[in-house]
């Protein structure tokens, strides 16, 4: 299924690529529009309440250093693809 926004179109797909370490994930996604391809970025939190595994956009102070490992792995991959 693919919805259409005003100048690209965005497929419900697989990730191009996935970066984790332990609870933190980087999915990357490849998006295609008339003037080419370009990448978005989502990066969360697993964590377990009960027995549900969830996932969060917010994150602690001991987070934000890998965080932003992963942020400048997700650029470096991308950069690759161009």
């Amino acid at each position: 299924m693919a919805s259409k926004t005003t100048s690209t179109t965005v497929a419900k797909s697989k990730p191009a690529h996935e970066i984790r370490s332990g609870a933190i994930r980087a999915v990357i996604w490849r998006n295609k529009s008339e003037k080419g391809d370009w990448y978005s970025v989502n990066i969360t939190r697993s964590y377990k309440t009960g027995e549900t595994w969830k996932e969060t956009t917010q994150f602690n102070r001991d987070d934000l250093l890998v965080v932003s490992k992963l942020a400048d792995l997700a650029f470096g991959w991308i950069q690759q693809q161009s």
